[in-house]
């Protein structure tokens, strides 16, 4: 359901007007920033990793493309895509982006620590600071669901875009209807628990 139109949209199950929804988003994530990871190994199972590792094969990425990262907080889409993009010394380019600067100092001090340098961006995914076709590629793991207008980061991430150029989503979608009960049991009593815990 689609709150938009009159000035309001959802955070989990909520209904809350856009302005609360872009702070409480932000506040989660400075919260988690430094754990992020952990918390996704163990909400997942570390099954957030293999998803990753899919989309990037299913991108098809060449040394020398470009690559839009967005929402990519710790940084760890970026430097699976850095490393097919910049092999072989080739002049791709990979950039980080994130609307939560504590994320994005995490996944900047992981690059580097991984000897990776790549451009780094603090920007909103509805007004991205980016030419018309100017990437080849651009992904977006497990943050269009915090983005208050997915429509219109969607219509920026086109736009960024090259004609022939691949979208990357990766999203949770509806549960099959047979584990909803059980994965609706899941995610309101014991994630909420696990990641205060972690």
């Amino acid at each position: 359901m689609n709150f938009e139109r009159d000035g309001s949209t959802h955070f989990g199950y909520q209904q809350v007007p856009e302005q609360d929804k872009t702070r409480r988003v932000g506040e989660v994530f400075r919260s988690v920033a430094g754990k992020y990871d952990v918390m996704n190994d163990f909400m997942s199972a570390g099954m957030h990793r293999l998803w990753k590792r899919f989309a990037i094969e299913r991108a098809n990425l060449r040394p020398g493309e470009r690559v839009l990262d967005v929402a990519g907080g710790s940084g760890d889409i970026a430097a699976a895509c850095a490393k097919k993009v910049l092999a072989g010394g080739k002049s791709g380019e990979v950039w980080l982006t994130d609307i939560n600067a504590a994320m994005l100092n995490v996944g900047r001090d992981r690059l580097l620590a991984q000897g990776q340098v790549l451009p780094l961006a603090q920007c909103d995914a509805e007004r991205l600071p980016f030419a018309d076709s100017y990437f080849d590629c651009v992904t977006v793991a497990f943050g269009l669901r915090n983005m208050t207008h997915k429509e219109r980061a969607l219509a920026e991430m086109c736009r960024v875009l090259r004609a022939g150029g691949r979208l990357l989503v990766l999203e949770f979608s509806k549960v099959w209807h047979p584990l909803k009960g059980a994965y609706d049991a899941y995610s309101f009593n014991v994630l909420p628990k696990l990641g205060k815990w972690i």
